[in-house]
């Protein structure tokens, strides 16, 4: 049985056997040293992981958090995501982030790593749920700061193609569709990252004893962030493949396909949206290394 842990700009997430679970990605530092996940937020002060460097810096401290809620022994196979441009760019440097997420892990005590691309584990997953699948299937994974795509053969299971949008996650929605129509319902709080991540999860501002519910704020806010993301996808397919940019499945999964569920809709492909969309890629990494 393997450890999965699937860190991400505002969770991580994580699978071991039949238990999962996630902790935001926050940090802290105090007299006791790090402390990450929820426990960072109960007071003012916390960091949250900005760069692809801060995610392979404190890895470590996260799957330690969360092995100790899992139980989970340090000789077990840790299987961990990294985003999918930077896996396929790096993957066989030496001094590459993939190696040396690997070896930050080895020396926090997991000697069997191994580290996967996020964007593909949902898309394993998929394929595992729809066995009879064929065509080409457009896989979009919606994180909070990044916006991942593959496309992928469904026969051969092949990608065809596929990168990283960084700065084009959830964070751009709120930061720039969201927050300036709901400003003036808390007009002197600013909001971190990681609380706009919890702010759109609840769908209300609490200001004061007031508590303002937002949900049709986001609904707008979410439709004119996909329809911007997937036109963006879609010129860059055309960009590099031409003609051969065809699929006839899209494929939607990460966190922020929760926003867009109910909102996207196409006539002449079929939109697939996974349960549990935020926990796709641990899910299909677990499949993957059995």
């Amino acid at each position: 049985m393997v450890f999965v842990c699937d860190l991400g700009f505002s969770s991580l997430k994580w699978v071991y056997g039949k238990k999962k679970g996630r902790i935001v990605s926050a940090y802290r530092r105090s007299h006791e040293g790090l402390v990450v996940g929820e426990d960072a937020l109960l007071t003012s002060g916390s960091s949250y992981l900005k760069t692809l460097e801060d995610l392979v810096h404190h890895y470590p401290a996260f799957v330690t958090e969360v092995a100790a809620i899992a139980n989970v022994p340090s000789e077990t196979s840790l299987v961990v995501g990294l985003p999918y441009g930077a896996w396929v760019a790096e993957k066989d440097k030496d001094a590459g982030v993939v190696k040396t997420l690997t070896r930050v892990l080895n020396a926090s005590g997991w000697t069997d790593v191994r580290v996967l691309p996020q964007g593909l584990g949902g898309v394993r997953l998929f394929l595992n749920q729809n066995q009879a699948q064929t065509g080409n299937i457009l896989a979009v994974d919606i994180g909070f700061n990044t916006v991942i795509f593959t496309l992928v053969d469904g026969t051969s299971h092949a990608i065809i193609y596929g990168d990283t949008f960084y700065k084009r996650g959830v964070h751009q929605m709120a930061t720039q569709l969201l927050l300036p129509t709901i400003r003036d319902l808390a007009p002197s709080r600013t909001f971190s990252p990681v609380e706009i991540s919890y702010l759109i999860e609840r769908g209300y501002v609490q200001y004061g004893f007031e508590r303002h519910d937002i949900t049709g704020e986001i609904e707008t806010a979410a439709k004119a962030y996909i329809d911007d993301v997937l036109c963006d996808i879609s010129g860059e397919l055309q960009a590099h493949l031409g003609l051969k940019a065809s699929f006839e499945t899209v494929l939607i999964f990460g966190g922020g396909a929760i926003l867009i569920r109910d909102i996207i809709q196409a006539k002449k492909v079929s939109i697939e949206i996974l349960q549990e969309p935020e926990y796709a890629n641990a899910l299909g990494f677990a499949l993957a290394e059995g």
